[in-house]
């Protein structure tokens, strides 16, 4: 290989090489609401401060935030979802979500009402 030539690829190589390494190193990183996949089954799980906030999911009360755990997960059929958290003394906790074919972690903590 000349020198011309290495000279216009290594520029690139050089760039390459960093893409790869950020890539990487974000790899392991994941939102805090995004858990992994679980089949054709979407769902939500729970870690609500405090943790007896009433889930509602499109209006209807689904139980207590602190019943959705990994292993017994709010099982909701695929797409988008009104979901709310209420508990005596705190704001109402309001969010649209988008559910898949992957469990969903909800982390949040209500503001207390002044």
């Amino acid at each position: 290989m000349t020198t011309k030539r290495f000279g216009r690829i290594f520029p690139l190589l050089m760039l390459f090489t960093a893409l790869l390494s950020v890539t990487l190193g974000f790899s392991g990183c994941y939102p805090k609401s995004q858990v992994y996949t679980v089949g054709n089954v979407g769902g939500l799980i729970f870690n609500v401060n405090p943790g007896n906030a009433e889930v509602l999911v499109n209006g209807v009360v689904q139980g207590r935030a602190s019943d959705f755990t990994q292993e017994r997960y709010l099982k909701l059929s695929n797409g988008t979802h009104r979901l709310e958290l209420q508990a005596e003394g705190y704001e109402t906790y309001k969010r649209e979500i988008f559910i898949g074919s992957s469990l969903e972690r909800i982390e949040a903590a209500l503001i207390r009402k002044q």
